[in-house]
């Protein structure tokens, strides 16, 4: 669900952060720490060089950050004044990032603030310090400080990484069609041309793929550990080794808890009663051999979207797993492709029907696109520890529950099931974002691909004319899709349009 606020709200709120006297967060609702940056020491850069920062920082707080509303979460400069290191892709001169209006950063996850900065044209070391906001309140923990060294000549501003690999040249970008010009999803052909793939093998429900749904770390342990697990309606299941070695079978679906030594790396079953069932050095599986929806009872993982909820259901099998890399363990959901594209929950289910096909087109394409090129391989073999994780880190999924809410894309993800969108028969790296500013961005630019991308490149998108970008921009904007489904648009004429030079292929 997407709101739209007057411009005079606006003004006013952005005149509250100015010229009002902080204060700060209630104690217990807002808490955050940093957890992880790009650069930790001083940034040495040319006179007017760019680059890309990011910065990571942990919800310890009980509710959870959102992306819309009076309290929404973002990241300015402490002062509330033009930051030394301002570049033009912010939002403003003090604002450099926020939280995207259409995730929500959930108690114990993290949020991602990525931007670029700019060297000040002047020699020496500038310094400037930046806080979290949950509307006027400036959240504990939230703070950080950059230093960049400006040396050199003078540069031209662009965003590029420190280590930039080694690229044929990057060829020019079509010029963006001005929004004034009649070149909008209508110049699209209507009919969907699907193409059939004959050499997919035999899946009807497309591959299993695996979803981080949480992690825990040792100093979390007390607070998240065990997990509490039992399925619905009584069903049996099994716990298994990483074998596949059966080690109980539970008839009557009962709770049981898995638990794990970060000193001894061993797992722990217990029964409900949290009595020892058995220790191992495997991790534990936890499947059915019939459909089963388990249910984490230790996990209250909600509300979502204003909705109070707890979604903490899912289909498939489950895995407990820890990755000795990044010392995290993990709790992974695996189950079919179709399954995981309903329980996507990236826009609001009473968006258009044709919007909805292409939400679900994107998001199965995405899957695919993960499944087959991995990017969670900080692993101690190099092998992939998931597909995707849950979080805006990826796509947003909510398993069982959401699925019981999104009756419409259900229907939109069965109406489409198996059609994905490909580039030269290969399936696309479908990113997708909340809105624009009046045109996408090419993938290369935004610094979401090592290399100039054909299907990403920036394209005019009419409908957020005067609006602020959010999101990376790369993609199908998803306000200017639904949009032009309200004009009269077909999945078809929103994936091609977005998506330059694709076809839409039904993989099984």
């Amino acid at each position: 669900m997407y709101k739209v606020y007057a411009k005079f709200f606006i003004l006013i709120l952005f005149l509250s952060v100015f010229f009002c006297p902080a204060k700060t967060a209630q104690a217990g609702t807002y808490q955050a720490e940093k957890t992880e940056q790009s650069y930790a020491g001083i940034i040495k850069l040319d006179l007017g060089q760019s680059l890309t920062f990011w910065v990571k920082f942990k919800n310890l707080g009980p509710d959870p950050w959102e992306g819309t509303g009076p309290e929404y979460v973002f990241l300015r400069t402490i002062s509330g004044m033009r930051s030394k290191l301002v570049h033009s892709s912010w939002y403003n001169d003090h604002i450099p990032n926020r939280v995207n209006p259409v995730s929500t950063i959930y108690p114990g996850d993290e949020a991602l603030f990525r931007f670029a900065l700019s060297a000040p044209r002047t020699g020496g070391t500038h310094w400037e310090k930046f806080q979290l906001y949950a509307g006027t309140s400036p959240i504990p923990g939230g703070e950080i400080e950059i230093a960049v060294k400006s040396v050199g000549e003078i540069s031209e501003p662009e965003i590029i990484e420190p280590v930039t690999p080694v690229i044929p040249t990057q060829p020019s970008i079509p010029e963006v069609t001005s929004p004034l010009e009649k070149t909008w999803w209508q110049n699209i052909p209507t009919s969907p041309n699907i193409i059939d793939n004959p050499y997919w093998p035999n899946l009807p429900d497309g591959p299993e793929i695996k979803v981080g749904l949480l992690y825990v770390e040792e100093t979390e342990k007390n607070n998240n550990l065990p997990f509490q697990i039992s399925s619905l309606n009584n069903q049996s299941y099994n716990i298994l080794d990483q074998d596949d070695k059966l080690l109980v079978k539970n008839t009557a679906g009962e709770i049981i808890e898995i638990d794990y030594d970060y000193k001894t790396n061993r797992y722990f079953l217990n029964d409900s009663q949290g009595k020892r069932l058995l220790m191992s050095d495997s991790y534990f599986k936890v499947s059915a051999p019939e459909p089963v929806i388990f249910k984490i009872n230790s996990w209250q993982n909600g509300p979502f979207w204003g909705e109070n909820v707890n979604d903490n259901e899912f289909r498939g099998d489950l895995e407990i797993k820890y990755n000795s890399s990044t010392e995290r363990l993990w709790l992974i959901n695996q189950l079919p492709l179709e399954d995981y594209v309903k329980s996507i929950a990236e826009v609001g289910d009473g968006s258009h029907a044709e919007f909805l096909k292409a939400q679900a087109i994107a998001a199965r394409t995405y899957a695919l696109f993960r499944y087959f090129t991995p990017k969670y391989t900080n692993t101690s073999d190099g092998e992939a520890f998931f597909t995707v994780q849950s979080t805006q880190a990826d796509q947003v999924y909510r398993g069982y529950q959401k699925e019981l809410r999104a009756p419409n894309m259900i229907q939109a993800t069965e109406q489409t099931k198996g059609v994905i969108a490909t580039y030269q028969n290969d399936p696309i790296l479908a990113y997708y974002f909340a809105q624009s500013d009046g045109q996408t961005r090419d993938s290369y630019s935004a610094k979401m691909t090592w290399a100039p991308v054909d299907y990403l490149i920036a394209k005019a998108d009419p409908p957020c004319e005067g609006k602020t970008l959010t999101g990376h921009g790369v993609g199908l904007s998803q306000i200017g899709g639904i949009n032009a489904a309200n004009q009269g648009a077909n999945y078809s004429q929103i994936l091609k349009y977005y998506y330059t030079g694709i076809e839409l292929t039904k993989m099984y």
